[in-house]
């Protein structure tokens, strides 16, 4: 059965319409904050990472951060799983350098699905079609839904696209973005790849629509949304499958509840108070604490923390009188080579905390999650939240 590909009006009384107010008073809303450039460069990083392993856990990758962290330091990814995270990162990377210059078409799918599926094993998360639409009936298992004939795809995509790029009002723009979320799902047009993919297009669609930005001023999960209950993302997807108003809007709430939730979790981490006591000074607490930092370097970068940039001037005191300013000097290019901090402007002495990339991204990623920021736990993935 064709569903029409429209958007329902939700009553002006209902629990969906306050959503669409709200989010999209949170997107008109000025995000300077207080929080450092630097550390939101940091943060983007980290923010790659766990929308990508959401988005991969959803189909049924096991790894876990701190397993993706370890490898990652060990440049060790060679493994099925890890290539799989890595690929979706690197999507990630590619639509917040080009999207404000790129359209959603027919090409920019393609592409994304070639980044996603490229050196997996077609036995496992491949696609022996790579970067191209299914030639091949599918079914999905568990699922009611019949899938649309491979004959059909090309018509339906560009029927998607359409829809996607049809100018709308502003406050239909979240209401566009489930929608074109469930109609690809429908559809279904690759071999394998799907999920990612329709993932990818949804954190597009919200670059596009300015709830993510790339200037790092707004950052969040939208793959959380998503893989913080599969069995309920499944769910409320059957639903939409029905085709109804009402169900279609029932997903659409689903969605934009989620959206909303995450939105406010990242919004936390543009308060520079909230970054430095809550996760830069509790990580370098665990780093002292496995011994990753010696009792100097904590200290060190408990004061970086606090004044959010130093120079050898601003440590001199950690050091008894009689020490030279060259040991002082000695000892911050030793951080820097330990990857813990890096100049504020190239080749200048001043110098910033670098967390990820190293050993503190762990500790970073354990003090997101005990304030309930991150949509999968540093070592237990299985665990559902």
């Amino acid at each position: 059965m064709h569903i029409m590909l429209t958007i329902p009006e939700p009553s002006f009384k209902s629990s969906l319409t306050d959503l669409i107010v709200e989010l999209e008073g949170l997107r008109n809303k000025n995000v300077s904050g207080t929080a450092k450039p630097w550390i939101f460069i940091e943060l983007k990083n980290l923010f790659h990472i766990v929308e990508a392993l959401s988005s991969a856990r959803i189909e049924g990758n096991h790894t876990t951060l701190a397993d993706f962290i370890d490898a990652q330091l060990s440049l060790d990814l060679q493994n099925e799983e890890l290539n799989e995270i890595s690929n979706i990162i690197k999507c990630l990377d590619f639509i917040d350098k080009n999207i404000s210059t790129l359209d959603i078409n027919k090409a920019f799918i393609l592409e994304l699905h070639k980044q996603v599926v490229k050196g997996l094993s077609t036995a496992k998360e491949g696609d022996s079609r790579i970067g191209s639409y299914r030639k091949e009936p599918r079914k999905i298992a568990n699922s009611q839904h019949v899938l649309p004939q491979p004959g059909d795809i090309d018509d339906l995509m560009r029927e998607l696209l359409a829809f996607i790029n049809e100018k709308t009002e502003p406050k239909l723009d979240l209401l566009k973005v489930a929608i074109a979320h469930h109609r690809f799902v429908w559809i279904h047009p690759f071999g394998n790849g799907n999920g990612r993919v329709v993932r990818l297009l949804t954190y597009s669609m919200l670059c596009k629509q300015g709830f993510i930005t790339t200037g790092l001023t707004r950052l969040f999960n939208p793959a959380a949304v998503f893989s913080g209950d599969r069995q309920k993302y499944y769910d409320m997807l059957e639903i939409a499958d029905i085709g109804t108003d009402a169900d279609i809007l029932s997903w659409s709430e689903y969605v934009l509840s989620g959206l909303r939730d995450e939105v406010k979790k990242s919004q936390q981490l543009t308060d520079a108070k909230f970054v430095r006591y809550n996760i830069l000074a509790p990580t370098l607490d665990w780093a002292e604490e496995k011994n990753i930092l010696n009792e100097l370097e904590a200290k060190v970068l408990r004061r970086l923390v606090k004044k959010d940039s130093i120079k050898a001037a601003d440590i001199r005191d950690l050091w008894p009188s009689d020490f030279s300013h060259v040991v002082v000097s000695k000892f911050l290019r030793k951080l820097r080579k330990q990857n813990f901090v890096r100049p504020l402007k190239e080749n200048g002495r001043e110098y910033v905390l670098k967390f990820t990339g190293n050993k503190l991204t762990r500790g970073i990623l354990e003090q997101m999650e005990s304030q309930g920021m991150l949509p999968v736990h540093v070592d237990e993935l299985s665990r559902s939240k």
